[in-house]
């Protein structure tokens, strides 16, 4: 037996597993159009602003909010101006298990501050005030840490200047330190980390405080000098972690924001509107399958293999980047099965051709997908070309639509060229020295 084409065999098969695996663990979730979820009205405190600027503050909280939660463009959560009032957010957010989440990335002005410590911790203010004569020192100030997981705080008091801000930050990411508790790390900006340099280089063994909107997340000790880049310790699980890089990623919002209403909505569709859908998505499945056995036989059965592989690895792909799975959503996918089949008819005729030649059949078979690879590549890439200016300027359902359509054409040129060439060369194993190729009508 070939050990080339076992080994591709079997390298097709751990894949297909692993996709399914990730299926049965983190299983798609129907978003607000197909299955409803919550809606939240917030209103923007936009007291002391002038009336010029409240619209440009609004807007400006509106598109942090929607980049927070809606990262990838595939959780479809909607972050729209509502009423009159010109200071209120309508945020539509899909089935979620962890509501309370969702509302901490909203209402968290996600502010992060670096302060020099001066002294502390005390147990409570009025200590604190008891060591200075009952008056925090001029240019300091008194700042609490986060509850713990007992409601209990400690006090510092901080230098009134941060030494680095948030909007001093490049990027943030999460991570895992040398003791595989998650941290949260961070770039700076070329002038901050000018700045945090000569900081960290003066005040090394002495303590600083990471403050997140008015609460100190952690007091380290400065170890080392640090030029631009550090990490901030002190969330509980990934997950605490994972939000505060968000947080910080997207920026402060300018105001802060106070929930106003919370209630459940139904499906924006109508459970009539979804059953037909999936009627009409069913037959038309049903019709391009029959007309690929019937035109083209086993290389239509082929075909239809690679076709069911292509979606195990599309639902998968979502799945990874826990995607809400949405009528543009579905519409990218069912795109990318016409693709899909597009691809498949374009290299059977590629072969055909070859065959036309007098070539052999094996000679025919590399022939026609080496010759029909290139052409895919460059449709498939002027494709990606599209939708990348449909994410980068797209509404959030057009994000979705395009991030799956992306997905789509990948898993497509794994199945299309090398799962169905896997499958040919089975089919010419078997037959042996007489091999033939069955392509259907006129093959």
């Amino acid at each position: 037996m070939n050990k080339a084409l076992l080994r591709k065999t079997l390298l097709i098969v751990a894949i297909a597993l692993a996709a399914a695996l990730v299926m049965l663990r983190r299983p798609l979730s129907l978003g607000l159009d197909l299955r409803g979820g919550t809606s939240l009205i917030l209103r923007v405190n936009v007291e002391g602003t002038s009336s010029e600027r409240i619209r440009e503050v609004v807007e400006e909280t509106r598109r942090i909010l929607e980049t927070r939660i809606n990262v990838y463009g595939l959780s479809e959560t909607s972050v729209q101006l509502y009423g009159s009032r010109g200071n209120e957010l309508l945020v539509q957010v899909p089935g979620v298990s962890d509501l309370s989440r969702v509302k901490g990335l909203l209402q968290s002005r996600g502010v992060l501050e670096w302060y020099s410590v001066e002294d502390g911790p005390y147990s409570s203010p009025a200590d604190a005030a008891d060591e200075f004569g009952g008056v925090v020192p001029y240019g300091d100030k008194l700042v609490a840490t986060k509850p713990s997981q007992r409601g209990e705080r400690m006090w510092y008091v901080l230098r009134s200047q941060p030494v680095i801000r948030g909007t001093d930050l490049r990027d943030a990411r999460t991570a895992m330190d040398s003791t595989e508790q998650p941290v949260t790390t961070f770039n700076l900006t070329a002038d901050a980390a000018a700045r945090f340099q000569k900081y960290t280089a003066g005040n090394i063994g002495k303590r600083s405080a990471i403050v997140l909107d008015g609460e100190i997340l952690s007091v380290p000790v400065i170890e080392d000098v640090i030029r631009d880049s550090g990490e901030i310790r002190g969330a509980k699980t990934v997950q605490e972690a994972q939000d505060l890089a968000v947080k910080l990623r997207s920026g402060a919002l300018p105001a802060s924001i106070e929930l106003m209403q919370e209630r459940t909505v139904e499906a924006s569709l109508g459970a009539d509107s979804v059953h037909r859908g999936l009627e009409a998505g069913a037959a038309g499945l049903v019709a391009v399958v029959a007309t690929m056995l019937l035109y083209y036989r086993w290389a239509g059965a082929n075909a239809t293999l690679a076709l069911a592989l292509n979606g195990l690895l599309l639902l998968a792909a979502l799945a990874c980047f826990g995607a809400v799975l949405t009528m543009p959503g579905i519409a990218g996918a069912v795109l990318t099965i016409g693709m899909a089949v597009d691809s498949n008819v374009l290299i059977f005729e590629r072969i055909r051709e070859e065959l036309r030649t007098g070539k052999s059949v094996s000679t025919a078979l590399a022939a026609g997908f080496s010759k029909a690879f290139a052409t895919l590549v460059d449709t498939h890439v002027t494709t990606v070309v599209s939708c990348v200016f449909l994410f980068l300027f797209g509404t959030p359902p057009v994000k979705g639509f395009a991030t799956t359509l992306v997905l789509g054409l990948v898993t497509n040129l794994f199945t299309s060229v090398f799962a169905s060439r896997v499958a040919f060369d089975w089919e010419l194993a078997m037959q042996g020295r007489a091999a033939r190729l069955s392509l259907g009508m006129s093959g």
